[in-house]
């Protein structure tokens, strides 16, 4: 039973976390170990386990005699994440754009196909995540993937902000465009137009958060209010059981 249960935390870790980022989970609800594992059929200990670990990046809060909670978007860790990444990501391609080759180009161009498919689905939790993936290549290609694999396991609060962006107002337009340009740009190995357009994409949403954050106060950390769930409800898709836009 102990060799089961050990066998399950890095599952029902990954299963939890993608949950939390993918906003399956709503931000602020509290729950029990107990409703986990009778929502997700683990065993107590690999979810004890698990959440221990997701609290550590920030994606669980411990509530003494009350229960666990999924972390409400700390829009503070928002705005420093992103931080992190804007400094990161241009030392990273300017060291892409001394090293790259066919072989990282032409997986560029593949993703921005995938994109423009994407956009045109409106599937936003995958459009994301080949975003995500489209920025990746870059530090892969400039062997920094290890940077990237940080900035990923610490932006768990800007992941979820620009979910909820595209959840309420669907995939921005002119997204694939400006990836398009980064690329371009590296291609001309021109530093300036890298640079302008890389800033621009990086903070394009920084004057669209507050609305957001103001329409939406209860997902947030400022906003008090709690939000209990059964483990029945645990099942339920939270950006598909809300009025927001996004429907799958």
């Amino acid at each position: 039973m102990g060799e089961t249960e050990n066998s399950q935390v890095e599952p029902i870790y990954d299963i939890l976390r993608t949950d939390i980022l993918d906003l399956r989970l709503r931000p602020g609800m509290i729950f029990s170990i107990k409703d986990i594992s009778e929502s997700y059929q683990v065993g107590r200990t690999p979810v004890r386990d698990a959440l221990i670990s997701l609290s550590k990046e920030g994606l669980i809060t411990f509530l003494p005699q009350r229960g666990t909670m999924i972390s409400k978007i700390d829009y503070d860790k928002v705005r420093n994440e992103r931080f992190l990444r804007t400094c990161v990501e241009e030392n990273v391609m300017m060291e892409f754009m001394a090293v790259c080759n066919l072989k990282t180009i032409t997986a560029l161009e593949m993703s921005l196909e995938r994109q423009e498919k994407l956009e045109k689905s409106g599937d936003i939790r995958a459009f994301l995540s080949e975003d995500n993936y489209f920025h990746s290549i870059f530090y892969d290609g400039a062997n920094k993937g290890y940077c990237n694999d940080i900035l990923t396991a610490n932006s768990g609060h800007y992941r979820r902000i620009r979910l909820l962006f595209m959840a309420d107002s669907g995939i921005e337009k002119g997204i694939v465009k400006q990836h398009r340009e980064l690329v371009d740009a590296v291609l001309a190995k021109d530093t300036e137009r890298l640079h302008a357009i890389l800033n621009h994409h990086l903070n394009r949403l920084v004057s669209k958060e507050r609305p957001l954050v103001a329409k939406y106060a209860e997902l947030f950390d400022h906003e008090q209010t709690e939000v209990r769930r059964t483990a029945d409800m645990l099942g339920v898709d939270f950006l598909v059981d809300t009025k927001l836009k996004y429907h799958t």
